[in-house]
């Protein structure tokens, strides 16, 4: 069986690989034949994860591969698409307590790669602990038939679909950028990750308290803390927030990516107003901006861009899909992405945390990634450049408003390399 590309996948190349690693730390050290002996039983479940891209002529395919995933202990980065990776899309490292999960955007995100996770652990946990307590009736397990939806290679539909959008969608001809966040992998070696672990309870219950929700409390928090930070700038900061549009595609259950950036706006006049003030508008601006009628654009550039790369040769599809995604990413002062609540089943027992690590060249110099699991929050602010200030500011803030929670120590981050074939 071959399948379709994402036409995202055009725009892949040694500028703007946008790829992603997330990183599972577990109760007890990681044991590498049970890892493999899980991957094995999971790949059965997600075959269209289990694909080699190849080229014909001017165009992209995924077929097949049958060789298995890579599991590796923890070393450089493998690069995916080649022989480091058996020319698969993911690749799995191990260390200590953690399994490091990569992987590319172009096939799939957070949400996709999610029920595939999920079901790694199941056999993993399952072949240490048969007598551990899970409900396999929420895993997605080997022997379970694949849902057309979910495999489906082309989500969209065949024509364009209605469009009403909700609201202004302008952004400001100028934002504040950040001079200390040096831009593309020629800074790479200076990436930086802080990594918080976050009382679920605490952080929810507060930012209720204050009209937010857990993205816009994050947002909110980094704001005030640039802002803190810089009391002399006075130009409006944008944080880019990570929004899922399956529901306005209508295939909740799509593996592909489906992640786009809302814009949310806070204007200079914004400065001197407090955490529930900043909570309220970036809340109204999120409800607004990713409402699904506004979701419904993206999914029409989407079809418009399949369109109109068809007749293209290989080397203009480059060149049009990169200036897709660029144009307004990479423009934001910082970036928020918040998974959402997700059932663990009983995986939370053996799971102490995830942390998602994302690639730094379309972001705004500043993200931050929040993923739940039980009890807990983990957070992971990830920067271009070694400067410390905004994540000790965010800490200085969280102990303000009294709510606990565990640092790492910053650490310089690494993730996966990604090539096209020949």
């Amino acid at each position: 069986m071959t399948y379709r590309v994402n036409n995202l996948m055009y725009a892949a190349g040694p500028d703007l690989i946008n790829t992603f690693r997330i990183r599972i730390t577990l109760t007890e050290p990681v044991k590498p034949k049970q890892l493999k002996y899980a991957l094995r039983k999971a790949s059965r479940r997600f075959p269209y994860f289990c694909v080699k891209l190849v080229r014909r002529g001017s165009e992209y395919f995924m077929e097949p591969n049958h060789l298995p995933f890579t599991v590796v202990p923890y070393s450089k980065a493998p690069v995916l698409g080649t022989e480091e990776s058996n020319y698969h899309l993911f690749a799995f490292m191990y260390r200590d307590r953690d399994i490091f999960l990569d992987s590319v955007h172009y096939i799939t995100d957070g949400n996709g790669v999610f029920p595939f996770m999920k079901s790694i652990l199941y056999y993993y946990i399952s072949a240490l602990h048969p007598d551990a307590e899970l409900n396999a009736g929420e895993f997605a397990l080997a022997e379970d038939p694949v849902p057309a939806e979910e495999a489906d290679d082309y989500p969209y539909p065949d024509e364009l679909l209605p469009e009403d959008p909700l609201g202004s969608l302008e952004r400001p001809e100028e934002v504040w950028k950040l001079e200390d966040q040096p831009g593309g992998y020629e800074s790479m070696d200076d990436w930086t990750s802080f990594v918080y672990t976050i009382d679920q309870k605490d952080l929810v219950v507060f930012a209720s308290g204050v009209d937010g929700s857990p993205a816009t409390f994050v947002a909110s928090m980094l704001y005030r803390s640039i802002s803190d930070l810089y009391p002399d700038k006075h130009l409006t900061m944008v944080c880019g927030m990570q929004h899922q549009f399956r529901q306005a595609l209508g295939r909740p259950r799509s593996h592909m990516c489906h992640v786009k950036i809302v814009p949310m706006l806070y204007p200079d006049s914004l400065r001197d107003n407090d955490i529930e003030m900043l909570n309220t508008v970036g809340r109204g601006i999120l409800i607004i901006r990713a409402d699904d009628s506004n979701d419904v654009l993206t999914v029409n550039r989407h079809i418009r861009n399949e369109r109109l790369i068809k007749d293209m040769t290989l080397s203009e599809k480059h060149d049009h899909m990169r200036r897709e995604i660029l144009d307004g990413i990479g423009e934001n002062t910082f970036e928020v992405s918040y998974t959402g609540y997700v059932s663990w089943s009983g995986l939370e027992k053996y799971v102490k945390s995830v942390v998602p690590y994302l690639d730094m060249t379309l972001s705004g110099g500043i993200s931050a990634e929040v993923f739940s699991v039980g009890d807990v929050f983990s957070m992971n602010i990830m920067q271009r450049s070694g400067v410390r200030d905004y994540a000790y500011r965010f800490e200085e803030l969280l102990d303000e408003y009294g709510i606990y929670y565990e640092a790492e120590r910053p650490e310089h981050f690494e993730i996966c390399g990604f090539r096209l074939p020949e």
